[in-house]
């Protein structure tokens, strides 16, 4: 049976993700949002850390927006693969960032160093010092 405190329904490990929802806002308006925190994560450390909400995107979501993480690397992952929206293969859209960003980037930072590294060689390379990479340049080379 649940545990209630000043009209406030303290969830348990069987508890509905709903009902952890309804208490951080029963606590928040009756403590105010910094206290609520503090006594939601109190609570939630030792009656829901169990609770598969975990594995839900609309309950981390609601959490996120009030500054609480109650995700751990695993429930993080099942998280994301449940949440589509820019995740790939439900590793995280910290993944699909590097992918969007960071590639494009390293890929035209080594593009720009070989357009450079081409350039600098060819201001100190002549005609004939290219002649003599091919095998008619070789014997115009002999022949001198």
């Amino acid at each position: 049976m649940a545990t209630i405190i000043q009209d406030i329904i303290i969830p348990e490990k069987s508890s509905e993700c709903s009902e952890w929802i309804s208490y951080f806002k029963k606590l928040e308006e009756k403590f105010g949002a910094e206290n609520a925190k503090t006594i939601w994560l109190k609570t939630w450390q030792v009656n829901g850390s169990t609770a598969s909400c975990t594995t839900r995107p609309d309950f981390n979501a609601f959490f996120k927006k009030q500054d609480i993480d109650v995700t751990n690397l695993a429930t993080s992952a099942v998280a994301s693969a449940a949440d589509l929206g820019g995740s790939i293969m439900g590793l995280g859209k910290g993944i699909t960032q590097v992918l969007t960003y960071g590639v494009p980037i390293v890929l035209t930072a080594v593009i720009a160093a070989i357009l450079y590294a081409i350039v600098k060689v060819s201001q100190n390379t002549s005609a004939s010092d290219v002649a003599a990479l091919t095998p008619q340049g070789r014997v115009a080379n002999l022949l001198k």
